[in-house]
C-alpha cells in the first residue's frame, strides 16, 4: 500500500535562525569584566526576572557606547548589525528625510540617531531599576541627563477642520498652564502652524531651531524624569481624543473653553434655571383678561374705551376697574386771583336821566402783592431760577361813561 500525499516533515533543526539583532546563541554575555548568563535556570518570580532583564540591558547599551567611544568608531559600526555578512539578504530601514540646522549642518545623521535612541533607552531604564532593584549602582560612565525631551506628534494631516493649537493652549494659555502643573513637565507647541503666518521666529526670544520649524506639528514635552513625562503624553492624548471623537455639536471642551474665556471677559450672562413656583406665582400676579368685560358691547377681553362700538361717548357705569380716572393737577400758586371786574353801566333811557346820572365810583385798589419775606421767595432772582411764575398785574380801570350829545346843548342854551 502505498502512501499518498507530502512526506511527513522531519524534525526541527537544532540550530535557531540567526538574527540581526541576536548574532550568534551564547551561553554567556561579557560585558566588560562582567559574565551575565543568558540562559535563566533558576525559579525566579516575575519581578525578579523583569529586573534581571533590565540590567543586562542597561549593561549591554552601556558597553557598546563605550567600546565606541575607546575604539573610535561609530556606534553603528559596534552594534550586532554591522556584523552581519551581506549575503544573508538583510535589508536596512529606510532613513527618514535629512534635516539641517540653521548653520547648514545635518542633524539627523543614522549615527546621532541610533546614539540618541540607546540613550534614551538606557536612562529609562536606569530610572526604573533604581526604583526597583534595592541598592542599584547605576553604570560607571552613565550620565543623568538634565533634562528629558520627547515629541508628541499632532495628527494634523487626518484631521485638518480642527484647530489642535488653539484648544491645546485654551483661553490665554490656560488649558496649557493646567497640563504642565498637573504632569510636572514643560510642554511647547513647535513645528508647522505652531506660529501665526506674518510673524517671524527667526527674531530675538524665539526659542524655536530650524529643525523644529521644518518638523511637523507636535508637542515638544521637557521633564526632568521619564514619569512626569509619560504622564504629559498621557494628557496630550486624552485632550486630542476628545477633540477627535466628539460628535458634533457636542464638544464640551468648547463649551467651557468659550465660558471661561467669557468670564475673563468680563461677558459672561448667567442663566438662572427654571424655576416652576415662581413661575406659576408670576402668572397668578398678572392681570386675567377673561375677567374683563365692555360695558358696551358685552364681549370679554376689552373695555369700553378700547371698543370698535364705541361712539366717542362713555358709559356712566363703567366701574374704576375698566375705566382708568386721570387726576389732573393744578399748578401751586402762592398769588391770590385778581378781583372780577365790575359789570358795565347800563345806558341811560332819557336826558333826564342822563342829568341824574352820578359818576360810578372807583373801583377798590388791588390787594397788596405778597411781599418776598412773607412769600419766602426773592422776586428778581427766582423770576431768573425759574422756581415761582411770573405775578399777574392787576386789570386796568374801566373808562369813564361817554356822556351824549344832549348834555352838551343843555349846557350851551343856558348861556344863551
Amino acid at each position: 500500500m502505498s502512501n499518498r500525499g507530502r512526506q511527513p516533515s522531519g524534525p526541527p533543526p537544532s540550530r535557531k535562525r540567526e538574527t540581526k539583532w541576536s548574532g550568534k546563541p551564547k551561553r554567556y554575555a561579557n560585558f566588560g569584566a562582567q559574565s551575565f548568563d543568558t540562559v535563566i535556570t533558576g525559579h525566579l518570580t516575575q519581578e525578579q526576572l523583569d529586573a534581571y532583564q533590565r540590567y543586562f540591558r542597561i549593561e549591554e547599551i552601556s558597553n557598546f557606547l563605550s567600546v565606541a567611544k575607546q575604539q573610535h568608531k561609530s556606534i553603528v559600526d559596534v552594534l550586532p548589525s554591522a556584523k552581519v555578512d551581506e549575503t544573508d539578504h538583510y535589508k536596512r530601514d529606510p532613513s527618514p528625510p535629512p534635516k539641517y540646522d540653521k548653520n547648514g549642518n545635518r542633524t539627523n545623521t543614522r549615527e546621532r540617531r541610533v546614539t540618541e535612541a540607546l540613550e534614551k533607552e538606557r536612562h529609562e531604564l536606569v530610572e526604573l531599576a533604581a526604583s526597583s532593584i534595592k541598592n542599584y549602582m547605576i553604570p560607571s560612565n552613565y550620565r543623568r541627563p538634565s533634562r528629558t525631551v520627547e515629541r508628541l506628534y499632532v495628527p494634523v494631516k487626518d484631521y485638518p477642520d480642527i484647530n489642535f493649537v488653539g484648544f491645546l493652549i485654551g483661553p490665554r494659555g490656560n488649558t496649557l498652564k493646567k497640563l504642565q502643573e498637573d504632569s510636572g513637565a514643560r510642554l511647547q507647541i513647535r513645528g508647522k502652524g505652531s506660529v501665526k503666518e506674518g510673524k517671524s521666529s527667526d527674531g530675538f526670544g524665539s526659542s524655536q531651531t530650524g529643525t523644529d520649524i521644518q518638523d511637523d506639528l507636535h508637542v515638544l514635552i521637557t521633564a526632568d524624569s521619564p514619569l512626569k513625562i509619560s504622564k504629559a503624553v498621557k494628557l496630550v492624548n486624552e485632550i486630542i481624543d476628545k477633540l477627535i471623537f466628539s460628535p458634533q455639536g457636542m464638544n464640551f471642551m468648547k463649551r467651557d473653553q468659550l465660558k471661561e474665556l467669557a468670564v475673563l471677559n468680563g461677558t459672561l450672562r448667567e442663566t438662572k434655571p427654571f424655576d416652576p413656583e415662581a413661575h406659576e406665582k408670576k402668572q397668578q400676579q398678572q392681570m386675567d383678561i377673561t375677567k374683563i368685560v365692555c360695558k358696551i358691547c358685552g364681549n370679554i377681553g376689552h373695555i369700553a374705551r378700547d371698543c370698535k362700538q364705541n361712539n366717542g361717548k362713555r358709559p356712566l357705569d363703567d366701574n374704576a376697574e375698566n375705566e382708568p380716572t386721570t387726576i389732573n393737577k393744578k399748578a401751586r400758586t402762592d398769588v391770590p386771583p385778581p378781583p372780577p371786574p365790575p359789570p358795565p353801566p347800563a345806558p341811560p333811557s332819557s336826558s333826564t336821566e342822563i342829568s341824574k346820572q352820578v359818576p360810578p365810583p372807583p373801583p377798590p385798589p388791588p390787594p397788596p402783592a405778597p411781599s418776598a419775606a412773607a412769600s419766602g421767595f426773592a422776586t428778581t432772582e427766582n423770576y431768573k431760577q425759574g422756581l415761582v411764575p411770573p405775578l399777574t398785574p392787576p386789570p386796568p380801570p374801566p373808562p369813564p361813561p361817554v356822556r351824549s350829545a344832549l348834555v352838551n346843548l343843555k349846557t350851551i342854551q343856558k348861556f344863551y
